[in-house]
């Protein structure tokens, strides 16, 4: 069994088109065509009933394209194993990023991952994290970077969770809002003001938008239990977006403690610790079946060394923290 034909129909059957499958292979569209029907004849089976402009995979194609990830996933693993005992490794990884955390992890990390190893290269793909998981089960990702509200991540799912860091979610109001005078500027790295959401039930907000896993897991649970619905003027997937909004006086928002101090605009509106302190974690995320080769295990070691000092300058903002300082 030809494991580039197994690449082909999985890559088919993925795609749902015939045309966009060969854009993703980099193949002509004929010559993947004609490498499917050569192996429906060969068969004596159809994998897919054609119609002018879809696919619709047949049992089947259900039963091949199974086996044939299954097939796949052995392969990737097997040379992953043999990579672990050459001196010189090779190779890409398929690493899933979420928006904004995730390239800001990478880029802090990969200095130090590509001096050891130089000839490894990436393949990021910025995704939600449901799209994530849905490539992790298809193998089109090695890797994904994922925000979840409990550490040890969704147990239905076949995967395996490994904590980077966890981070607090903030409040932001306009300067000009009559509560700001109680803020702490988040510039002088001492622990910020805990105030009470319900002083704002009648403040308009700008949100990320409500089907991300901040909004579905943490931010909406946190609206019900206070007992009211936030008035949204704007929802957005930029958290970056958000800052900005609020710098301009036009509403209030709620932003990851990283979102906040990565922000351009966060000296321009003031921020709060909120009552309960609501918290989620960003982590890897890879199929219980993946074995991590060395290199992964060195990367996951240098994102959870970043995400100690990460969680080191959420820390100077917290009510226990006391600067040396004072």
């Amino acid at each position: 069994m030809d494991l580039k034909t197994l690449e082909y129909v999985v890559t088919i059957a993925q795609c749902g088109n015939i045309s966009r499958a060969a854009e993703k292979l980099y193949i002509t569209q004929s010559g993947l065509n004609q490498q499917l029907i050569k192996l429906e004849n060969s068969l004596g089976l159809k994998l897919f009933e054609r119609d002018h402009h879809h696919l619709h995979i047949t049992k089947a194609g259900e039963i091949y394209v199974k086996n044939a990830m299954e097939i796949l996933r052995i392969q990737r693993n097997t040379f992953t194993q043999l990579n672990d005992l050459k001196q010189d490794i090779q190779g890409e990884i398929r690493m899933g990023l979420t928006h904004e955390h995730g390239i800001d992890l990478f880029t802090a990390i990969y200095p130090n991952f590509h001096e050891r190893y130089p000839n490894i290269s990436f393949s990021l793909v910025e995704r939600i994290v449901e799209a994530q998981y849905r490539m992790l089960e298809e193998g089109s990702l090695d890797l994904g970077i994922v925000l979840l509200k409990e550490a040890s991540g969704n147990i239905t799912r076949n995967c395996v969770f490994q904590t980077i860091y966890e981070e607090d979610l903030l409040l932001g109001i306009p300067l000009d809002h009559p509560l700001a005078k109680r803020t702490v500027p988040i510039s002088e790295g001492k622990p910020l003001r805990v105030i009470d959401l319900h002083l704002f039930a009648n403040d308009p907000f700008a949100l990320i938008f409500d089907t991300s896993t901040m909004r579905q897991e943490v931010i909406n649970p946190m609206f019900e239990e206070y007992g009211f619905h936030p008035r949204i003027l704007i929802e957005t997937a930029m958290n970056s977006a958000l800052a900005q909004l609020v710098s301009k006086g036009i509403c209030c928002t709620i932003l990851p403690h990283s979102r906040v101090l990565a922000s351009s605009y966060r000296d321009q509106c003031a921020w709060f610790r909120m009552l309960g302190n609501p918290t989620w974690h960003v982590s890897f995320v890879h199929r219980k079946d993946y074995r991590l080769g060395g290199n992964l295990e060195y990367l996951v070691e240098q994102a959870q060394a970043y995400g100690k000092t990460m969680e080191r300058e959420f820390e100077k903002h917290s009510p226990h923290y006391r600067d040396m300082d004072e």
